[in-house]
């Protein structure tokens, strides 16, 4: 039986990866996709959640979330995901409209689920916030949260607060003390690894619709981050979404994990008690590091299936 998932995110061009790895999935039901504002504004994020799951064929309802951070001015990530939000790629515009309520559409799914729905959530926490704020009994029907967010060493929008947890420092503080099952992917793992234009250029001995969008989407994010990295397609919320399935590819531990929301220069920044000095209850599993030998096979089975 599949395990049933929600994807909350903001395409997006690394979401983008991670939708099109879930729509084939054998082991995940993608039961709903919701969208928050993020790397893009929310009519972008949305749209462009539509116009993929119409791309690729799939009949997934989309819901539109939340359009605000919960309390701090809004940033977006268009110097990474270009204007649109998938950066050069261009899709037809979509047909079918999102629904209007994603914290409403989570709830009515996980009561669906019996405790058995789990959330990939790999934009700002916003969304997942709100429902725990408006739905608080939705809690043990939840049976864990993956969360492409933070890091235990540093940041990329700012030295030390990774882009998804700057975006609403305050809603990730919620989702970290509200007791559910976290799973944390930060951006020190994510960015360990990724694809290179030779390893791009392998994954398909040849090629169709969904493999030359595929290819598209990985050779624009190669290097699209700045020189501050190398030139490689970082996956990071498809990283995280793999954790599902692949549970060998990253290790790491429980720990107690704050967000920090006070302070001018560490705004956003994800606080991992490694040393455990705090004395504080483990609230979180926290990625270390990746496998680079399961990382690659995961990307190459997963995305490999759109060639047949």
């Amino acid at each position: 039986m599949k395990r049933p998932v929600i994807i909350d995110c903001d395409p997006g061009i690394d979401d983008a990866i991670a939708l099109i790895i879930a729509f084939k999935s054998t082991e995940l039901e993608i039961v709903g996709i919701t969208t928050v504002a993020g790397n893009q504004t929310l009519d972008k994020t949305t749209r462009n959640a539509l116009a993929l799951v119409e791309a690729f064929d799939q009949t997934i309802p989309v819901a539109s979330g939340s359009e605000y951070p919960l309390f701090r001015e809004q940033v977006t990530a268009g110097y990474v995901h270009g204007k649109s939000g998938l950066k050069n790629l261009i899709l037809p515009e979509p047909k079918r409209q999102a629904l209007p309520d994603a914290i409403v559409f989570i709830y009515e799914e996980a009561k669906k689920a019996n405790g058995q729905l789990e959330i990939v959530a790999v934009g700002p926490l916003t969304n997942i916030a709100q429902l725990l704020l408006i739905y608080p009994d939705v809690k043990p029907l939840i049976k864990r949260v993956t969360i492409m967010g933070g890091g235990h060493c540093y940041g990329n929008i700012t030295p030390s607060a990774e882009f998804n947890f700057f975006a609403d420092p305050e809603a990730a503080k919620v989702v970290f003390e509200s007791g559910l099952d976290l799973v944390m992917v930060g951006l020190d793992v994510t960015v360990a690894d990724g694809l290179s234009r030779a390893d791009i250029e392998r994954l398909f001995k040849s090629h169709n619709k969904e493999t030359e969008i595929i290819s598209f989407i990985l050779n624009d994010m190669v290097n699209a981050e700045g020189s501050g990295y190398k030139a490689l397609a970082y996956i990071h919320d498809a990283m995280a979404l793999l954790s599902l399935t692949y549970p060998k590819m990253l290790e790491g531990d429980d720990y107690h994990v704050d967000i920090e929301t006070q302070s001018q220069l560490t705004y956003g920044k994800s606080v991992v008690d490694i040393y455990g000095v705090t004395h504080k209850p483990k609230n979180a599993w926290v990625a270390l590091k990746v496998n680079s030998e399961i990382f690659h096979l995961a990307m190459k089975e997963s995305l490999g299936v759109y060639e047949n």
